[in-house]
């Protein structure tokens, strides 16, 4: 007997809330082309200007919050043993940020920023219950406070957007203070949170040992570095660019070298692996540019925000959703793909920088940079896509008991 389509959707839907990165990733790169794909419409003369705004709100409150929704909804149960998002919290997952993106478009910031708050709230409370949870099984690393740390800074970030649009536009200091901890400094905790789990995992086939009293001496450091991280956000809105670019450069480099390791190079099989290692050089490696060329700032940005966020986001998404659907061939082999979407990502970081530098032939540059980011997106999903059973039609998957925690 076939199912009513009321009790197919459900299951669909319930599928997804044991497989959460199943459906984010697709959304997610499918919000990345709506946040690129105009500007490489305006360089060709199709689309008459361009919305940087658009731009950054779509990449990071749409595409790269769909990826942390998807990572964190999965890896987060897996880890600690306990349910996954319930449906309330999957559904609001996933409308609000094509919410945000088309809010974004047609510049209603106070819609925009509100929905996002609603979100980040719903997933802070979903990462602080499973931390505290009595039934909790392994505790996840003290690496992990980044985690919370970053949705709280987003949530005040996203916050001063709203009031600064509220109040008319009125101080400008605090519209700009809010931009970066939300376009920079939310997604810089979570990379470094979620880091000290991944990349270790995924590069090395080794996980840092779950939370302890031994680990107590870093909680300190932690405190010391989340503090500097917020204090660059000031240093560049009233002292100095250079000065916050490497002061933020140096914070991001230290915590990846103690707390994820990348200081070692991948010894696990998979080409991807690599990939993911060079994105992480990439994040340190924009700032540190942005502290000697603090005139081309937003290029050097974009070394970190396209080679390390974005290549991050798309490498580890293939690697949860491949392992966790029980393709280790794939996982342990030697794809075209990998190296294809790292080539493209790192060709459009550099000349995203270059489009700073030479601002005469600004349209040229960024218009290839846009063209080579989707290029790298078909390279990911003519990899991933055949794999994912969205709709869950079909036999299980069959998943393994930490998607995340199995490198090998």
């Amino acid at each position: 007997m076939t199912p009513p389509s009321g009790a197919t959707t459900l299951a669909v839907f319930d599928r997804w809330r044991r497989e959460p990165y199943s459906v984010f990733f697709i959304e997610g790169a499918i919000l990345a082309w709506g946040g690129v794909l105009h500007w490489f419409l305006h360089s060709i003369a199709l689309l008459p200007d361009y919305r940087p705004v658009f731009h950054s709100i779509t990449q990071i409150q749409g595409f790269l919050t769909c990826f942390a929704l998807g990572f964190l909804y999965t890896a987060i149960p897996g880890r600690t043993g306990t349910p996954p998002p319930s449906r309330a919290q999957l559904a609001l997952g996933l409308i609000a940020p094509p919410i945000v993106t088309i809010s974004g478009w047609y510049q209603a910031w106070v819609l925009s920023q509100t929905t996002w708050l609603i979100l980040a709230a719903t997933l802070l409370w979903f990462v602080a219950s499973r931390f505290v949870a009595p039934d909790a099984g392994r505790r996840p690393p003290a690496g992990f406070v980044w985690i919370p740390f970053s949705i709280l800074l987003g949530v005040t970030g996203s916050a001063a957007i709203a009031a600064y649009g509220i109040r008319g536009g009125e101080p400008f200091w605090l519209h700009e203070l809010g931009r970066l901890a939300l376009l920079q400094g939310c997604f810089l905790g979570l990379v470094l949170g979620a880091g000290s789990l991944a990349l270790p995992l995924l590069t090395q086939g080794q996980g840092p040992p779950d939370a302890s009293r031994k680990d107590r001496w870093r909680w300190p450091l932690y405190a010391l570095a989340s503090a500097a991280l917020v204090g660059s956000f000031w240093l560049e809105v009233f002292v100095s660019v250079r000065l916050a670019y490497g002061l933020r450069g140096a914070i991001v480099l230290a915590v990846l070298l103690e707390g994820a390791g990348i200081r070692r190079f991948p010894t696990v099989p998979g080409r991807h692996r690599r990939v993911l290692w060079l994105s992480a050089w990439m994040l340190p490696a924009g700032y540190l540019l942005g502290s000697i060329f603090p005139e081309a700032k937003k290029g050097a940005l974009h070394i970190g925000l396209i080679g390390g966020f974005a290549m991050m986001a798309f490498t580890v998404g293939m690697h949860v959703a491949l392992a966790h659907s029980g393709h280790q061939r794939l996982v342990r082999g030697r794809s075209w793909q990998p190296l294809a979407f790292g080539i493209c990502f790192i060709s459009a970081a550099v000349l995203r920088f270059a489009a700073d530098l030479d601002r005469a032939h600004f349209l040229q540059w960024i218009g290839a940079a846009a063209l080579l980011f989707l290029a790298g997106t078909l390279a990911w999903a003519h990899l991933l896509v055949p794999h994912l059973n969205i709709r869950g039609a079909g036999a299980p998957a069959v998943a393994e008991s930490n998607p995340v925690d199995s490198a090998r």
